[in-house]
């Protein structure tokens, strides 16, 4: 897997969460599906429709008994034009950002993931901010022929 580093630019994103509750691993592409799903239909309620580009994020969290979790987000790229209904949120650029890209099916996401934090490690880094996917091709298409873009901000 080819990695690069670049500098991200802030995306401004119509987004929703998954919520405090834990997340089992297992079940983050499920959460991730759902959360794409219900933001869509929201969008179309009010008129406008969901852009191509999905965006996911994950947000590490201790939970009450101190546990870790992760907080998933979901959000499409808002255009130029953003109707004044609805407020999209801003997802923060960084400078130094690990960035490669996955082909194929979610099933196999965790293998490049680790291949990335991996690799920032070995390059004496460490994450520092929002690891995010950027859905270049994704549904409706099959599984098979989704790319993502990898993007883990680290310091």
């Amino acid at each position: 897997m080819k990695i690069t580093v670049e500098r991200v630019q802030p995306l401004h994103v119509y987004a929703m969460s998954s919520g405090p509750a834990p997340i089992p691993r297992e079940q983050i592409p499920a959460v991730t599906y759902g959360l794409f799903d219900l933001l869509a239909e929201r969008l179309i309620a009010i008129g406008i429709r969901p852009p191509e580009t999905g965006v996911a994020w994950y947000e590490r969290m201790t939970g009450e008994f101190g546990e870790s979790s992760q907080r998933v987000w979901a959000g499409y790229i808002v255009s130029a034009h953003a109707p004044a209904e609805i407020s999209p949120v801003v997802l923060s650029g960084a400078e130094n950002v690990a960035v490669a890209v996955h082909y194929g099916p979610m099933a196999n996401i965790r293998e490049s993931w680790n291949e990335l934090f991996d690799w920032v490690h070995q390059h004496g880094g460490r994450s520092a901010g929002y690891a995010r996917e950027v859905h270049v091709k994704a549904r409706p298409l099959p599984e098979s022929e989704w790319v993502t873009r990898l993007e883990l901000p680290f310091e």
